[in-house]
């Protein structure tokens, strides 16, 4: 396994020279770049990014991006991979931090329980996810891997990018939201890794195509009718966690059993405090995050990370069971696990809709015009005759905007 994005390219572009890398236009395969061409145009960006502290790499998902994002990184440059829909971050802003990273990359974390952070990951511990995504799901020089995830994101660099190149399959770029019902057919992939929000997109637009032997779900929690629904079409599912601080995938199930049943990666190493946090180590872990030596104090000590998950381990398999930030604590001490009683609302109002503290009241915050407060204040009240005083409901908000959520769907219920 190999330590260094140079060792990386040097060997995958020598074994898989002439065979397709990127592929942006799948009506002309014949523009793909090859292995051999993408280490020639890394080195030659390199060359072009010379005198640079800090690269800021922006912009929609493409080969350029990929290309800028290698050479800034085996530059030995301070390597920021932005979103598309971020605000844009000059990189004078990182340079006028003494903190300072050569050769590392930061990823924006999604923000589910506060404001984007910026993790500081090594090019071994991104290396090695993707070495760890091959020892649990093996990929070969014949598949296709299409890329419909932002590769700002690590999720989809280690599983659309690092890994397949690993392996000297092709990496397809697909075209973005606009492409979404298109993609799969066009592309024809053999493997798909997808966000939940994605997967049941494709599902109700009938848009996965008949060569797909491989769906990959992360980044969130998934309903498990829609993952059945992937089975029962005779493709092999994969249902993987991970986060950002960890350079992606730390447990994977196995097709034919429980989805939510996931072996550990190698070398992981997990442990269960009281409260039902999940800890982790693994060689995989973050060097910290960017500028902020509290917070990763707060959440990594002596190499194992506070990961806010709760999960159990049963039968040597890891479930994830909830995030601590989705616990409301009242004041009598009880807790209620927001998630299964948002699945219950939703059904009752037909409405996104979100549960939070404020001012110590439990209150449902619901996307939905001011007229309709008499409607689902009755809908409400009729909720809580089934309730325990511990769970009614006792305040209630209307919002005409949507509820702020992460780009894989979760509830930023900070925010709220």
């Amino acid at each position: 396994m190999e330590q260094t994005f140079s060792e990386f390219l040097d060997r995958i572009c020598k074994q898989y020279a002439h065979r397709p890398a990127i592929l942006e236009k799948p009506d002309h395969p014949e523009s793909a770049v090859t292995y051999a061409a993408l280490r020639q145009k890394i080195r030659g960006r390199i060359r072009e990014l010379e005198g640079r502290r800090t690269v800021v790499v922006r912009g929609v998902s493409c080969a350029d991006w990929i290309i800028t994002m290698f050479a800034a990184a085996e530059g030995g440059h301070q390597t920021v991979l932005e979103s598309a829909v971020d605000p844009e971050i000059p990189a004078a802003a990182f340079d006028a931090v003494s903190e300072y990273h050569p050769g590392r990359l930061l990823f924006f974390t999604s923000g589910t329980t506060g404001t984007g952070k910026a993790v500081v990951l090594s090019q071994a511990a991104l290396l090695g996810s993707a070495w760890n995504g091959q020892q649990m799901l093996p990929c070969d020089s014949s598949d296709r891997i299409l890329s419909m995830l932002p590769l700002s994101h690590v999720f989809g660099f280690v599983c659309t990018l690092l890994w397949p190149l690993s392996q000297g399959a092709c990496v397809q770029i697909g075209s973005g939201m606009r492409g979404f019902a298109t993609d799969p057919g066009a592309f024809r992939p053999t493997i798909l890794p997808v966000v939940p929000s994605l997967l049941s997109y494709l599902l109700k637009a009938d848009a996965l195509n008949p060569e797909l032997r491989v769906i990959l779900v992360g980044a969130g929690p998934c309903r498990r009718e829609v993952l059945a629904s992937v089975t029962r079409l005779g493709i092999d599912l994969y249902f993987g966690y991970g986060l950002t601080e960890t350079a992606s995938g730390l447990a994977i199930s196995q097709p034919g059993t429980d989805p939510f049943a996931m072996w550990l990666c190698p070398d992981t190493k997990i442990r269960i405090d009281e409260s039902g946090e999940l800890l982790v180590r693994t060689p995989c872990m973050m060097e910290g995050y960017f500028d902020d030596p509290a917070e990763t104090a707060a959440r990594l000590s002596g190499g194992e990370l506070r990961t806010g998950d709760l999960a159990e381990f049963r039968d040597g398999k890891l479930f994830i069971t909830g995030r601590k930030s989705d616990v409301l604590v009242l004041e009598n001490g009880e807790k209620v696990y927001c998630p299964e009683a948002e699945a219950v609302l939703l059904s009752l109002l037909g409405k996104d809709a979100a549960l939070t503290l404020k001012e110590g009241v439990r209150t449902l915050v619901v996307n939905a015009p001011a007229s309709d407060y008499d409607t689902i204040a009755a809908k409400i009240a009729g909720y809580n005759r089934e309730q325990p005083l511990g769970k009614k409901i006792l305040g209630l908000q209307l919002r005409r905007q949507s509820l702020p959520r992460t780009v894989t769907g979760k509830i930023q219920r900070w925010k709220l």
